[in-house]
């Protein structure tokens, strides 16, 4: 989406909004064993809701926890908050 959103403001804006040369995706790709290891999440500009998750993308790998953007933030901290209980519980 970031990217996207870049791309259709650019031609006006130049690299205002860029803070970094590489776009997060092309990153992570490259930090990879294998590029096809990138999972992309669902394209949408719809929010999740603290009663629905339909839209809302999470990442979780080992004790790691990452979301896209405030659409997610109650489905992140949902899963967040089950990180810890584990880290408690042990």
């Amino acid at each position: 989406m970031e990217r996207s959103a870049f791309l259709a403001t650019a031609w006006r804006l130049g690299r205002y909004y860029r803070t970094y040369p590489q776009y997060v995706e092309d990153e992570v790709k490259s930090r990879l064993d294998d590029p096809g290891q990138f999972e992309r999440g669902p394209r949408n500009t719809k929010r999740g809701s603290a009663s629905d998750d339909k839209h809302a993308f999470v990442v979780e790998h080992g004790r790691y926890v990452s979301a896209r953007w405030p659409g997610d933030a109650y489905l992140f901290a949902r899963r967040f908050e089950a990180k810890l209980a584990e880290g408690s519980a042990s």
